[in-house]
């Protein structure tokens, strides 16, 4: 839960969104394939995403205008 919490207070903090992604077989190749379908469907609404095709690195959505939920 802690890299969770470390990209969501990236986010809030102006950094973009780190999101991770992976497949349950471990593969580089089907995380690199997951990471292409992500960034595709990103891209698709609209999102700049950051990503070098690196499986074995996060994708990044910015800029990013993160607004608090507001309660109640």
């Amino acid at each position: 839960m802690t890299g969770s919490f470390q990209c969501t207070d990236s986010a809030a903090a102006g950094h973009g969104l780190m999101l991770l992604y992976g497949g349950f077989d471990s593969s580089s190749e089907t995380t690199a394939a997951i990471g292409h379908e992500a960034v595709a469907a990103l891209e698709a609404v609209g999102l700049h995403v950051e990503w070098d095709r690196d499986p074995g690195r996060a994708i990044t959505v910015t800029p990013l205008d993160w607004r608090r939920r507001l309660v109640g």
